[in-house]
Order: structure tokens, then C-alpha cells, then sequence
């Protein structure tokens, strides 16, 4: 299942820190924002899938936010209200506003967690077209970020293997410079090893994400990776 990205709205910075911990903890990509404005200028600048949104923060309502926020991206964003106002008329007025859950202070974390497990059922049938129109490289933890937010687990050599292929931005790069980036290996020609080690890279990004990689042969040039690479990679 396609991982959503969070972001924390709370203007408690220490409850704001635990929250973002512990999802991190649980494998999210999470950011934070600890009003209405930093909120507005996270969801302009990247892609969100899920918010989660206290109600009184100190430069705006949290239930008006969340009537915007419905409005721009009907069920394409995932909002779930985090908050001290816990009597059945504000619940009925949140879920009006547009929550898909609400969740009253002080919090339990799994709690937070399975609700956030729940919501990525119905989000998944939007995830695919919040595409970022980017690929990313993780090097560190070897693996590579699909537009629709799927990881796909590499090794060594294909991380390699694509990071060569992203550094030029689309552009053909040869044959023999992409089996400059193999290890030595057996008595097999290195054009062929190239060849088998791409095609087990897209049976993968197939399996594990479900996705086809935008890798492919250009005669008499060699390969490109078509995909955008986002910035910062």
C-alpha cells in the first residue's frame, strides 16, 4: 500500500514534536506546521495526503481551515482533527467541517496510528493522481521513491545503477558508462549483466509498487530514465 505523507498542524511544540516522532517511528514522511499560515505555505510548496489539525491555533480557526481545505481538494486530502473540544456538538461540527476523524486530546499514539492505517484505505484510490511527477533517490536506506509515494527496496548496485540514470535528467546515457557503475562480477559481458540487472529493476518496481519504471533502451544511445527527478535528491 502506497505510504501517505502527514503533516502536523499543532501549535504545541512539544506535543507537535512527540506526534512527528512517533509517526517517523512508524515509517510516515511527516512534516509540521505550527499555525494556519505555516499550513497554508506547506500544502503551496509540496504534496500532502493526510493533516492532522488541531482546532485553536494562534493565527487561525481550525474548523474554517478545514471547510477550505474540503473545498480546494475535496477527498484527495485526508483531514484528522486533533484537539481538547471534546463534547458531541464539537464532533458533529468538525466532521460537518469536513474530518474524516476526530480525535480528542490527550491523544492516545496507536490510536492516532490505526486511524491514520483506516484513512489510507480510502485515500488510495486518490494517491495515484497526486502524482509529484518525480522519482527520488534514497541512498541511505536504498530505495527509490515512486511519483505515487511506493518505495522500492534496491541494493547496492542498483542504486548505482540509477542514480546514474537520474543525474541526467532525462538525457541518454551510454551503455558502457551505466556498466562503469557494476561491480566486477562473473566470466558474463557486462553489457548483458546491465541488461539483466534493469529488467529485474522494473519486475520489481512492478511487483513491490505498481508501477512501471520509465527506463528505457534507446537505440544506439544506451538507456534514459524518463521520469522527472525532484530537487534535492
Amino acid at each position: 500500500m502506497v505510504v501517505p505523507r502527514v503533516l502536523v498542524v499543532e501549535d504545541n511544540p512539544d506535543l507537535r514534536i512527540e506526534i512527528v516522532d512517533y509517526l517517523k517511528f512508524c515509517n510516515f514522511e511527516v512534516g509540521s506546521a505550527g499555525g494556519v499560515q505555516e499550513m497554508a505555505q506547506a500544502l503551496r510548496n509540496e504534496s500532502w495526503n493526510i493533516l492532522l489539525l488541531d482546532l485553536t491555533l494562534p493565527d487561525g480557526d481550525g474548523l474554517d481551515a478545514a471547510r477550505e481545505l474540503r473545498k480546494q481538494y475535496g477527498l484527495k486530502l485526508g483531514i484528522v482533527m486533533v484537539t481538547a473540544r471534546g463534547h458531541v456538538e464539537d464532533r458533529i461540527e468538525g466532521i460537518t467541517a469536513g474530518a474524516d476523524a476526530y480525535l480528542i486530546k490527550p491523544i492516545n499514539l496507536k490510536e492516532l496510528r490505526a486511524t491514520i492505517g483506516h484513512l489510507q484505505l480510502r485515500l488510495a484510490q486518490h494517491l495515484p493522481a497526486q502524482s509529484l511527477a518525480a522519482w527520488q533517490l534514497d541512498q541511505q536506506s536504498l530505495e527509490l521513491i515512486c511519483p505515487n509515494l511506493a518505495r522500492i527496496s534496491l541494493t547496492v548496485t542498483e542504486s548505482s545503477l540509477l542514480k546514474a540514470l537520474l543525474e541526467q535528467q532525462g538525457q541518454p546515457i551510454t551503455r558502457d558508462a551505466l556498466c562503469d557503475c557494476l561491480p566486477p562480477g562473473s566470466g558474463q559481458d557486462d553489457t548483458r549483466r546491465l541488461d539483466s540487472i534493469l529488467s529485474r529493476l522494473r519486475s520489481k518496481a512492478k511487483k513491490e509498487a505498481g508501477v512501471n519504471l520509465p527506463i528505457h533502451t534507446l537505440r544506439n544511445k544506451g538507456y534514459t530514465f524518463a521520469g522527472n527527478r525532484r530537487a534535492g535528491d
